[in-house]
């Protein structure tokens, strides 16, 4: 079981150091932090400005490589191939969110310490962002997984990437808003950033994000499951 998911990852990670697209979206919020500390390095309280405005793009870009790679993979029948020498559909998941989910986990850990934020209460901003950035991946594989052509999916992710990084922008420019926001994956990280560490788990968007995760799991499983059972 093991072994059969290790090779999946190590294959995943083969196919996305080779593919430069993939591999640049993976970097590319690095290039954002950096850009943005040598735009607004004169302006105060700088660092926070930044690590609100970059916070939300290290999902939507790290995760939109899940449409490209699968939608590869549909294109040249690899899928068939792996269903077919008995991967199972969980295997298969998992393999497919690890690196992404990987990837945006070691950036929200390192983010605070590359701008000097204090945060005073890390369990919550973990929590948040944490279930977020996974939930925003989750909805791009589910996407993934109903295309059948690299074009086809990433368009149709495109939502996806302008509803995480614009829907928290959206919050704080008009107060109406940010109440529907609210109801979305982006509502608990939304409230988050407006109210910092007094923020509460017990919050209704936190409660919605934990609904948003159990659709957004039981969507991914159908349809990989689906696509299983039509191979």
């Amino acid at each position: 079981m093991f072994k059969c998911l290790s090779a999946l990852i190590w294959s995943r990670k083969e196919i996305l150091l080779a593919n430069k697209q993939t591999a640049v979206m993976l970097l590319m919020p690095a290039g954002f932090i950096a850009l943005y500390s040598f735009m607004f390095k004169d302006m105060p309280n700088s660092h926070d400005m930044i690590f609100g405005m970059v916070l939300p793009m290290i999902s939507a870009m790290i995760g939109y490589v899940l449409p490209t790679l699968i939608a590869e993979e549909a294109e040249k029948n690899n899928q068939r191939t792996l269903i077919l020498s008995g991967v199972k559909v969980w295997e298969y998941v998992i393999a497919s969110l690890f690196i992404p989910f990987a990837t945006v986990v070691v950036y929200l850990v390192a983010l605070p310490f590359a701008l000097n934020i204090d945060l005073s209460n890390w369990v919550n901003y973990l929590a948040v962002s944490i279930l977020t950035s996974l939930v925003t991946i989750l909805l791009y594989l589910a996407v993934a997984l109903v295309c059948d052509t690299q074009a086809r999916a990433t368009i149709s992710a495109m939502p996806v990437m302008m509803a995480t990084m614009l829907l928290p922008m959206m919050a704080m420019m008009n107060e109406d808003m940010g109440k529907w926001i609210t109801y979305t994956h982006m509502g608990a990280y939304t409230k988050w950033n407006l109210q910092g560490a007094e923020y509460p788990l017990s919050d209704k968007s936190f409660w919605f994000l934990i609904l948003w995760l159990v659709v957004s799991v039981v969507l991914v499983f159908y349809f990989a499951k689906k696509k299983h059972l039509k191979k």
